[in-house]
């Protein structure tokens, strides 16, 4: 009778704990499904506007920056390495500017930044806080799966390494760069 019972509280105890696995991953799932990436529509240096949907397809890693942040300028040549060695495996860094577009334009040449800068004194607020932006602080980096959720996101500065993780984990797999 014993054996019996002891099988029995065995067999409860693993339909429990395959149960409870079930409901944690349903409600892992709920939750991404509630990090869709916003539609965003910001403006261009050059005027144009970018839809962040047209990315679609790419992971794409929106790193919100200004003038007067030192971190935000000391990760912006990481930055503009990582473009280049991952964009031909779908990467694309945005990099709107909390700042005024003269000042940007200005730095430009300096930081050599060689993905799309975007502008726009209440467009680049509203975009930080639609894509969940807590504290306001710059530098705030967002990290969006080729498919449109947001996986990542980061307030402060990257080191090398930490950027390189993160890209390579999201990225999919291709030749090695």
């Amino acid at each position: 009778m014993k054996q019996k019972q002891l099988a029995l509280v065995i067999v409860i105890a693993c339909v429990a704990g395959i149960s409870g696995f079930l409901v944690q991953r349903w409600a892992l799932d709920v939750e991404t499904e509630r990090q869709v990436a916003p539609e965003l529509v910001l403006q261009t240096l050059d005027g144009g506007q970018l839809r962040l949907s047209s990315l679609r397809g790419k992971l794409v890693l929106v790193n919100f920056w200004a003038t007067w942040c030192a971190p935000c300028l000391n990760e912006i040549p990481m930055l503009v390495a990582a473009q280049k060695r991952y964009h031909d495996r779908g990467l694309q860094i945005l990099g709107p500017a909390m700042d005024d577009p003269e000042q940007v334009k200005a730095m430009l040449p300096r930081l050599r930044i060689s993905y799309p800068v975007l502008i726009g004194e209440d467009d680049i607020p509203n975009a930080m806080d639609a894509l969940g932006d807590t504290l306001g602080a710059l530098p705030f980096s967002v990290l969006i799966s080729p498919d449109g959720y947001v996986v990542e996101r980061k307030h402060g500065e990257f080191d090398a390494e930490d950027l390189a993780e993160l890209i390579e984990k999201h990225l999919p797999a291709g030749r090695p760069s």
